[in-house]
């Protein structure tokens, strides 16, 4: 393959030499405490690149050294003055003396050369690491479905993706003390506890992975690394899947909460909606009410109105009426009649304080009075026409007038047997006879009258 074309495809596609810097910071850890183990730290870093964890290993106090056997990619270390050499690095891992480095790596090389070759690498590193030397392999996680199905194939130098767990037991069995397995890249709101999805599942998984093995060391040297290697790196495929099988869990259960709660809610509701038609239903009820308490007292209103004015009229038609009796009265006051029957009125008024008196006082006074109507025969004419209308008291005036001589009795009343024979007798008399009867029956009457 081309090297300038691969120098434009890690270009493209490895991302800028500030990334990657920053991305290999999480290995710095790991290198301290060989700093307090060997004054001289020799590295090799295998299939070294563009050169930036050379950049790195020299910050840190190390010696470095690159190889690579494209030269295309070697240019770019060439121009920044890195050391590095063009050739194989199984062939130059041969070359090397026993416990020589204090550290060997390989940025994303495992996954370009065949496991066999892979496997006399990491045997020759465990023979050139000193005691406590550190073996640093990076490659792409195929843990990471989309990764392991897609991403690793856009490299057409990839021979096939090497899981975690088969790097690891390879170092094992080369006869490495230990082996660390850092999951890097992963997006980091995943790992600040985001929320899970199924997108996250088959992408979110740390798409790359790093073997860091130790060479066996004395307890003591050992312990200073204890601290990188007891961390927890990365997302783990299990982990991200747990993760999400909780949150549906908890998605679920909550669903089953919210689905109860809108049931209650629906339930509260329907409480509400029947205790609201039932309010509505007294509402409307009282507002009927009010309509009929006020329409019944507009009808009482009413009804007082008219009966205050039929009062009214009726007062008003008594005051008219009496304004009547008045002017009756005023008239009959000032009428000649009244002044004539003066004396009547107070010889009544005498009358019925007679009543009081004893009875020769009353009869006296009645005896006065008769004699001054009958010495008046206009008087006399207007008292009879009163008193007649009550014919007891007629009669009693009568027959005391009779009895005190006032008037002379008629022939009726003289002798009745004889009057009634006079009548049977001229039932059928003579004009003459007749003529003679009239005048004396008037003479008679006027008699009686006077």
């Amino acid at each position: 393959m081309s090297g300038l074309f691969y120098r434009a495809f890690e270009d493209r596609h490895r991302g800028s030499r500030e990334l990657i810097h920053e991305r290999q910071q999480i290995y710095v850890p790991f290198l301290e405490p060989l700093k307090q183990l060997y004054p001289e730290r020799k590295a090799l870093d295998v299939g070294c690149g563009r050169g930036e964890w050379l950049e790195i290993l020299q910050r840190n106090g190390f010696d470095p050294l690159g190889v690579d056997l494209d030269a295309g990619m070697l240019q770019a270390c060439h121009d920044l003055g890195l050391p590095v050499e063009q050739g194989d690095a199984l062939e130059m891992l041969k070359r090397m003396p026993d416990e020589s480095l204090a550290v060997v790596s390989g940025f994303h090389v495992a996954e370009h050369i065949p496991f066999d070759v892979l496997k006399d690498l990491v045997s020759e590193t465990m023979r050139v690491l000193k005691p406590g030397g550190l073996l640093i392999l990076e490659t792409p996680n195929a843990e990471n479905l989309v990764v392991g199905a897609q991403y690793f194939y856009l490299d057409p130098s990839h021979e096939r993706p090497i899981p975690h767990l088969l790097l690891s037991f390879l170092t094992e069995y080369c006869g490495f003390e230990r082996s660390k397995v850092l999951r890097l890249q992963e997006p980091a709101p995943l790992v600040e506890g985001d929320e899970v999805n199924l997108v996250s599942v088959l992408f979110g998984v740390s798409p790359d992975y790093a073997i860091v093995a130790q060479k066996q060391a004395p307890a003591e040297q050992m312990q200073t690394f204890d601290a990188a290697f007891e961390r927890d790196y990365g997302l783990s495929l299990d982990l991200l899947a747990t993760r999400y099988d909780h949150q549906v869990s908890r998605s679920s259960a909550q669903i089953e909460h919210l689905e109860a709660a809108v049931r209650e809610l629906a339930a509260l509701n329907a409480s509400h909606h029947a205790q609201l038609h039932e309010l509505s239903q007294r509402a409307e009820q009282a507002h009927l009410r009010c309509q009929q308490i006020e329409e019944f007292a507009v009808g009482q209103v009413e009804q007082r109105h008219l009966e205050s004015l039929r009062v009214n009229a009726e007062i008003e038609h008594m005051r008219v009426q009496n304004q009547a009796y008045q002017a009756q009265i005023s008239a009959l006051l000032s009428s000649s009649s009244w002044r004539l029957t003066r004396p009547l009125r107070v010889g009544l008024r005498a009358a019925r304080w007679g009543l009081r008196l004893p009875k020769r006082g009353m009869r006296s006074v009645l005896f006065r009075s008769m004699r001054f109507v009958l010495d008046r025969p206009v008087l006399t004419l207007r008292v009879n026409a009163l008193i007649k209308a009550h014919p007891g008291l007629f009669q009693k005036a009568r027959q005391f007038a009779l009895d005190h001589g006032f008037i002379e009795p008629s022939l009726s009343e003289l002798n009745p047997n004889i009057m009634q024979a006079d009548e049977d007798e001229f039932a059928h008399p003579s004009p003459r006879v007749a003529h003679v009867y009239a005048e004396l029956k008037q003479a008679f009457e006027r008699k009686e009258n006077r």
